[in-house]
């Protein structure tokens, strides 16, 4: 039954999220009393789901504390605000038929900005595994995830300028515009242009790595489908994506002069595609994380973490291919930017936990060790490495208590600081890798 209702949740999504890029030529459909009572009820599905996806992640953190316990309360203060912000904006739309951008650029700002908090603190968690461990997965990993930061960073500079542009009000007359093309030799013009084309890169580069990623995680899967099927599965929702994404409106056109078909039904039928390809790709990097939950059920709480990682992911991808910047009315592209925080949230505490869970089941550890299969392996390592931070931190702070103590009965003059102490434990940390790879 959850399969189910999951599966009926990320449909909506990926219509709202199509229908966002595409609300120029579907004005007509869009602002009917059907489309105006679809979006409602997908915006409120969405703040549901997110009320769902948090609780089941506040559950996860009381069982088991770990630093991100620390921040349940701002969790649910994102969630609270985003709230307030979606009910003041469906009944603005419901009274007064209109809407105020500011109410949008507030939350899109507060959706993105915690998407950036959340991936900054994942990437460098990484990346501090990788200085520990020097696990190659750990640096593919934190560089996708860091692209997904700069992403969403400049996703709000990019939405920002292009919704300061729209008027203040939006109503049923306002023209529905897709204002990304500057055509005036102006620095405004320019860094629009740089600000566009930064976006777009740094999609192109996580999608990259973290198909590199999911081809470590997938790759068990050759010996039961062959090589030829793998290869084709796990490479063609990105060829396709990539291709329609760069492919030149000009030559897509051009097939359609003997067709005589309405150009905009091509134009929807170019999107459909990216965004559908988008989504594919999401679920077959859900699909990686979801094989290694299988390889390892014999930990039913690992399962689970990595599961609801898989969930996350795939949500992820089909809620960052949604846009606001036609707002139109209703706004199409909302309800997939009010849970893109917490496809995140899903995601990371997903991938995080079950490290945590890795490393302190020892009998885990063992299967892994013995385990034929490298996908296995690459949790392992990731899970030597959070083993490293629990160390570190363990003996940071029994250090801390007592170096007072000690100082005081060496009497010596100097006592040495945290960052020595960091500086001392890494140089360890570091003799001990050495010596163990050879």
């Amino acid at each position: 039954m959850t399969a189910i209702l999951t599966l009926i949740f990320i449909t909506l999504l990926f219509f709202d999220s199509y229908t966002s890029s595409i609300t120029d030529v579907a004005s007509d459909f869009i602002k009917t009393t059907f489309g105006i009572a679809l979006f409602m009820s997908i915006t409120i599905v969405s703040l549901f789901a997110s009320y769902l996806a948090i609780t089941k992640i506040l559950g996860i953190l009381e069982q088991r504390e770990s630093i991100l316990s620390r921040y349940k309360k701002i969790f649910r203060l994102i969630q609270a605000i985003l709230f307030s912000l979606s009910a003041f904006l469906l009944l603005d739309i419901l009274i007064q038929n209109k809407f105020y951008t500011t109410n949008l650029i507030a939350i899109m700002m507060l959706s993105y900005g915690s998407s950036v908090i959340m991936s900054l603190f994942f990437c460098i968690k990484l990346f501090s595994w990788f200085k520990d461990n020097k696990n190659k997965f750990s640096i593919l990993f934190g560089s996708a995830i860091f692209f997904v930061f700069i992403n969403n960073l400049v996703s709000i500079f990019l939405f920002t300028i292009l919704l300061s542009e729209k008027p203040i009000q939006i109503d049923y007359s306002t023209p529905i515009v897709f204002n990304f093309e500057c055509a005036e030799d102006t620095f405004y013009c320019s860094l629009k242009d740089s600000v566009i084309n930064i976006q777009s890169y740094t999609v192109i580069a996580y999608y990259s790595l973290f198909w590199i990623c999911n081809y470590f995680l997938l790759h068990y899967h050759i010996q039961k489908i062959g090589k030829a099927r793998f290869y084709t599965l796990v490479t063609l929702p990105l060829v396709l994506y990539f291709f329609v994404f760069g492919y030149n409106y000009d030559v897509l056109y051009s097939l359609n002069e003997g067709l005589k078909i309405d150009e905009s039904i091509i134009f929807a039928l170019q999107i459909f595609i990216v965004i559908l390809a988008g989504a594919l790709c999401g679920v077959l990097y859900g699909m990686g994380f979801k094989s290694i939950a299988t390889l390892l059920k014999m930990s039913p709480s690992i399962e689970r973490y990595l599961k609801t990682a898989s969930y996350g992911i795939i949500l992820f991808f089909i809620t960052a291919g949604a846009t606001i910047v036609g707002t139109s009315i209703p706004p199409y592209g909302m309800a997939s930017i009010i849970f893109l925080p917490f496809s995140l949230i899903l995601f990371y505490v997903g991938i995080y936990y079950s490290i945590i869970a890795v490393s302190n089941d020892i009998r885990i550890r063992k299967y892994i060790k013995n385990s034929a299969y490298n996908e296995l392996k690459i949790m392992g390592n990731l899970a030597q490495s959070q083993m490293i931070d629990n160390m570190k931190e363990k003996v940071l702070g029994m250090t801390k208590k007592y170096s007072k103590e000690i100082h005081q009965k060496s009497n010596s003059e100097s006592m040495e600081t945290e960052e020595d102490l960091k500086s001392y434990l890494d140089e360890a940390i570091r003799i001990f890798n050495k010596d163990n790879r050879k």
